[in-house]
């Protein structure tokens, strides 16, 4: 897998960035390897700690039920017996037990609810003695116990006993705080309380930890001690010390994975910039050394040519002149590029101007150029178009680079129309060919700096794919925006639609064309 990963990266040598490429993605590898057995022993660690927490959690929840019965039991025991001398101290002081003796010895324990004195001389002279209100019970237990005078019997609630009992327990228990639960709540760093289940003993698994349940003594046999030791601080859910690990650690590699993919797309992207650039250089200087060689060829052939008819010497005249225009064309492109490279704007000089001079000036000062490419330009021009507060050297060099880019993707019809035309809002400068179009997958991306679209040919035809961004560029600056509408194999139409000025700018700007000065911004 490690063989195949880095052999992706081998054709990458050739531009010379695979040491760097392979640094990124071997590290991204030996950190991911070092978190991966990091998050494996932290797992191990969490899983042992875990199982020795629920030991403990066992063990303390045994402890803490079985402690708490045989105190509650003692509790019980002794306050039955505590009853027991309480009445014999009653017989003490009195020759016989009377009903209003039974009532008061009845008043201080309240969980007996009713009593019966048997004296041994007369069992017919019974006396006894219950609560306010309260009726004989028979689903109440019952206890009796002997004295020295008769027999005392007695029906008690065990809810009462219990919690009767329950001061004595807590004080035997300092960590123990109370909470509002069923009978005897009793709570250290367990949850204990005592609740009626008869035929519940021993240990039974929670969802969120362990509950012993530790049966009482006689008489209390129907109650058990139960005591919960919540698992919680060891973790639950997505407090699992093991959940956390393992998201933690997946959390970490795919950091790790963004960064060394955003490495690696900067890297790449780096590289493309720089072979871009590359190619830049190497069409700029193709495209500089054409019409250096031809004005050179034309100053010697006009130096040596004495004998060169009149009309020879203005057909090189204008062949000069037609090589310089296009050389000083490309020295802008070259500028603009260098403004685009640097994130650089140039000012513009706004002056008025009257798009149908700019369109026919340009068509007729390009028209040699073009004818010279086997190209004919034709002009369309709608009446009434008034003038517009443009940088006239900045649209027109919109409109060469899109006749540029229209001969540069031609086919068999080299016919280019330029129009111009207007609406209520707008100025449109058109360009049209029936050239190769453009594929419906380039055209969001045809204004991307370096961008060019996909022919089959591409690399072999001039330019670095900066002439739209230019223009675009362009356009925005004078608060237009530029449309496109193309099909692959139909040709290319591009608008570039300009705000058009208000009625009142329109009759301002009238009386200043080609006499104002340009204003910048």
């Amino acid at each position: 897998m490690f063989r195949a990963l880095v052999s992706k990266f081998r054709p990458v040598s050739r531009s010379g960035d695979r040491p760097s490429r392979v640094s990124i993605v071997l590290a991204f590898l030996i950190i991911s390897f070092a978190l991966g057995v990091l998050a494996w022993r932290s797992y191990e660690l969490s899983v042992r700690m875990e199982r020795g927490a629920n030991t403990l959690a066992v063990q303390y929840a045994g402890y803490a039920a079985d402690i708490t019965a045989r105190r509650v039991d003692a509790a019980v025991r002794t306050e039955m017996t505590r009853a027991v001398d309480d009445w014999q101290q009653v017989e003490r002081w009195i020759e016989e037990p009377t009903r209003a003796s039974l009532s008061e010895w009845l008043g201080k324990k309240e969980w007996i609810v009713q009593a019966i004195y048997i004296p041994d001389h007369d069992p017919a002279s019974s006396i006894f003695a219950s609560e306010l209100g309260a009726s004989r019970d028979t689903d109440l237990p019952t206890r009796d116990f002997y004295t020295s005078s008769g027999t005392v019997t007695y029906t008690y609630d065990p809810a009462r006993l219990l919690t009767q009992v329950a001061s004595v327990v807590q004080k035997q228990q300092p960590l123990i705080r109370t909470t509002a639960a069923d009978f005897l709540p009793i709570q250290q760093q367990a949850d204990v309380i005592v609740v009626r289940a008869p035929r519940v003993s021993g240990l039974v698994r929670l969802a969120d930890g362990f509950a012993f349940y530790a049966p009482l003594g006689a008489p209390m046999a129907e109650y058990s001690v139960r005591a919960v030791v919540r698992t919680s601080y060891v973790g639950s859910g997505w407090e699992n010390q093991r959940l956390i690990s393992f998201w933690v650690s997946l959390a970490a590699v795919g950091l790790m994975a963004l960064g060394a993919f955003l490495a690696l797309r900067g890297l790449n992207r780096e590289a493309e910039t720089t072979a871009l650039r590359g190619a830049l250089i190497a069409n700029v200087s193709h495209e500089l050394r054409t019409p250096l060689s031809m004005i050179r060829l034309g100053a010697e052939t006009l130096k040596l040519g004495s004998r060169l008819k009149e009309s020879e010497r203005e057909e090189i005249h204008e062949q000069i002149l037609r090589e310089t225009l296009h050389l000083s064309h490309l020295v802008e492109n070259v500028l603009d590029v260098a403004r685009i490279q640097n994130r650089s704007s140039k000012a513009l000089a706004f002056t008025p101007v009257a798009p149908r001079d700019l369109v026919t000036t340009l068509v007729g000062t390009y028209a040699s150029w073009v004818r010279s490419r086997g190209f004919t330009l034709e002009l369309e021009v709608e009446d009434g178009v008034e003038p517009q507060m443009w940088d006239r050297d900045a649209v027109s060099r919109a409109l060469l680079n899109l006749i540029d880019n229209a001969i540069k993707y031609s086919s068999d019809d080299r016919t280019i129309v330029v129009a111009v035309r207007h609406t209520d809002q707008h100025v449109i400068l058109e360009v049209r060919d029936r050239g190769l179009g453009i594929a419906s997958a380039d055209l969001s991306r045809i204004f991307d700096p370096y961008y060019r679209a996909r022919f089959s040919d591409t690399q072999t035809r001039r330019g670095a794919g900066l002439g739209l961004t230019l223009v675009q560029q362009i356009v925005a600056a004078h608060g237009g925006r530029i449309e496109v509408e193309s099909e692959a194999g139909t040709g290319s139409t591009f608008r570039l639609l300009f705000p058009r000025a208000s009625g009142e700018e329109r009759v301002a700007l009238s009386g200043l064309v080609g006499q104002s000065k340009p204003v910048t911004s």
